[in-house]
C-alpha cells in the first residue's frame, strides 16, 4: 500500500482540498493508470476469448515493420 503524507483544507470549516507532495502524486497517478490499464487488458481478453489468434509474424508484415533481431529466451 501507498503511504503518503498530505495535508487537509477545510473551507467554513468543511474540508474542501488535500496537499500531497507531487512526488507522492505522481506515484498515485502512475498507479491509476496501471490499474486502468489492467482492467482494459482484462476486459480486451474477456472480449477475445476463443477468438483466433494472429502469429505475431502477421502482424508484423501486415504493419510493414521489420522483426527484432533480439532472440528469443526459451
Amino acid at each position: 500500500m501507498l503511504k503518503t503524507k498530505y495535508d487537509v483544507l477545510t473551507r467554513n470549516g468543511k474540508e474542501k482540498f488535500v496537499v500531497v507532495p507531487l512526488k507522492d502524486f505522481e506515484a498515485l497517478l502512475e498507479r491509476a493508470e496501471d490499474e486502468a490499464d489492467f482492467r482494459a487488458i482484462e476486459a480486451s481478453k474477456k472480449r477475445n476469448a476463443g477468438k483466433p489468434l494472429i502469429p505475431h509474424e502477421q502482424v508484423m508484415r501486415e504493419f510493414g515493420l521489420k522483426p527484432s533481431r533480439r532472440k528469443r529466451k526459451a
